[in-house]
């Protein structure tokens, strides 16, 4: 399995984990509770597996898929294609953008077409078109606005920022960049909140405050520490190297542009891989390692020309031409700085055109040629005048204290944000809290009761095999009475004269024995008052006279 889905894979599971601790499944003493906790578990499990073994579609398949597609369907691989290599490979990003657009307008998508026209405009901006920069990135800030569109808003003011760097209007890419910044923050999203940061930090380093612009970098890889971002990390090692080149800290600067390189190497981002070896060129020129400056530069231009990125041409042509003055050749650095003068007046590229004009004044002042160098300072002057006026410097410095106003009021409403939190938080826990509590005492009178009334059917069942034991007794008394009673009916064969009685087995018996045999019945034996006349007439007779 991928590293990524690995990744994905770990944290679905311990999501789950986090789930089950929660009390959503909480385990009973009993089994069977915990049979279905575990198969719960494991399930959990078994969904995280099969969502991580799940890739994402790359760029490539991405593009075989699209020749097959109508649509809507062709629309989204469209828009999923132009925003994955419009930073990468923003002229193929460009022909995806275009045709989006055309459909999304076709089928009335504002959402995709306010999409597409952002992606077109930064495209354009990063190959060194910047009126249509300018004029596809207002289209989108008012469709977005039409449309409530935030995010979308966001990066259109962002492009605008990137575009009047690049021509060297800084007041107005510092103002395009903090408005970027600040729907950003709103709506908290973390990755673009870094991008707006080395925006601004680049503008400072274009305008020369370095200092200023280290800090930017230095605290988007803060950032970066908490929530790792590779490619981020490229551009903010890159452009953290070239402010300590332009310093003159070249052994600080190298380390960073090599770190670059191997990382964008590893991950195959065309665009870091040219921007380092722009980086490494200039380094080497300063460090007077021609061949090596020259080697850099020279695939960095190869690189660039293949995406057809325009101003990064006038960079690496500016490069070219400051290498060959500093090497002694003349005639090759007229050449590609001329070259960069008309490719930077073509894209309106002030910061670059200033570059070229000083560098060819300086070689015509090499050559002897005062009236040429004279001319070329003059324009240098007036280029360099239209970027940077003291006006100019005034509104950077009132934007900058609006950026530290907006910090510091980012700061208050963080902090008043995590009170609320925290006190929010307190609330859950108190009431959760008194959940607990009351769950207790429920628990603990359940309990109670089921004691008080398992004792009471512990009593009732030893009441009840008292009662059965009686029941025993009296039933096994009865049967004795209907055993003797069922003896004693019926006929009894009787003697007439002896009153002798016949019993089962044919012999005759005493009346007396017969009835003793047969119940519980004993005789004593008396004599009746006419027996006795009978029998003894004259001891009665003796008995009468005493009593009289």
């Amino acid at each position: 399995m991928p590293k990524n889905s690995l990744d994905r894979l770990l944290s679905a599971i311990t999501s789950s984990l986090t789930f089950l601790q929660r009390g959503v499944c909480l385990p009973r003493s009993d089994g069977r509770r915990n049979f279905q906790t575990i198969k719960i578990l494991f399930s959990l499990i078994f969904c995280a597996w099969l969502n991580a073994s799940v890739q994402a579609p790359t760029a490539d398949s991405l593009k075989a898929t699209l020749k097959t597609l109508k649509g809507r369907d062709r629309i989204e691989t469209l828009f999923v294609l132009a925003n994955t290599i419009e930073t990468v490979a923003p002229q193929e990003a460009l022909v995806y953008a275009t045709e989006g657009l055309t459909l999304s307008r076709q089928v009335g998508d504002r959402e995709k077409e306010a999409f597409f026209l952002s992606s077109a405009g930064f495209c354009y901006s990063q190959m060194g078109n910047f009126s249509l920069a300018i004029q596809y990135a207002k289209e989108t800030l008012d469709l977005s606005t039409k449309i409530g569109n935030k995010e979308r808003m966001a990066k259109a003011h962002s492009t605008l920022g990137i575009t009047y760097t690049f021509m060297g209007a800084y007041s107005q890419a510092l103002e395009e960049h903090l408005e970027s910044l600040r729907i950003r923050e709103e709506l908290s999203q973390e990755g673009s909140i870094n991008l707006s940061l080395n925006h601004i930090g680049i503008l400072y380093h274009r305008s020369g405050q370095y200092g200023k612009a280290i800090d930017y970098y230095q605290q988007i890889l803060q950032r970066l520490e908490r929530k790792p971002d590779t490619a981020r990390r490229i551009l903010t090692l890159l452009n953290l190297g070239f402010s300590e080149y332009k310093l003159g800290r070249f052994a600080v600067a190298l380390k960073l542009h090599q770190e670059a390189l191997n990382l964008s190497l590893e991950k195959k981002i065309m665009t870091y891989i040219a921007y380092a070896h722009l980086n490494l060129g200039l380094t080497y020129t300063d460090l007077n390692n021609y061949p090596k400056a020259l080697h850099y530069l020279n695939l960095s231009l190869s690189e660039y020309d293949k995406q057809d990125q325009k101003f990064a041409r006038v960079q690496l042509l500016n490069a070219l031409g400051r290498l060959y003055s500093l090497s002694g050749s003349s005639r090759l650095a007229m050449k590609f700085a001329k070259e960069g003068a008309v490719l930077a007046k073509e894209i309106r590229a002030n910061d670059e055109l200033k570059a070229s004009y000083e560098l060819i004044s300086d070689l015509y002042q090499k050559q002897g040629n005062t009236v040429e160098s004279f001319k070329y300072y003059k324009l240098y002057v007036a280029t360099k005048d239209s970027i940077y006026t003291a006006q100019e410097s005034d509104k950077i410095a009132d934007i900058s204290m609006k950026i530290i106003t907006l910090k510091k009021d980012n700061q208050i409403e963080l902090l008043n944000k995590e009170k609320v939190i925290s006190v929010l938080r307190l609330n859950k826990e108190r009431y959760f809290s008194a959940i607990l509590v009351s769950s207790l005492l429920f628990l603990a009178t359940v309990v109670v009761l089921l004691v008080a009334y398992n004792r009471k059917i512990n009593q009732n069942k030893i009441t009840l095999k008292n009662s059965n034991s009686e029941l025993a007794q009296l039933n096994a008394e009865l049967h004795e009475k209907i055993d003797l009673i069922q003896a004693l009916s019926g006929l009894l064969p009787i003697c007439a004269s002896c009153k002798k009685i016949r019993n089962d087995e044919g012999d005759w018996e005493q009346l007396e024995r017969y009835i003793s045999d047969h119940s519980s019945a004993t005789f004593s034996h008396g004599i009746c008052p006419h027996c006795a006349e009978d029998l003894y007439p004259e001891a009665m007779q003796r008995l009468r006279e005493k009593k009289a």
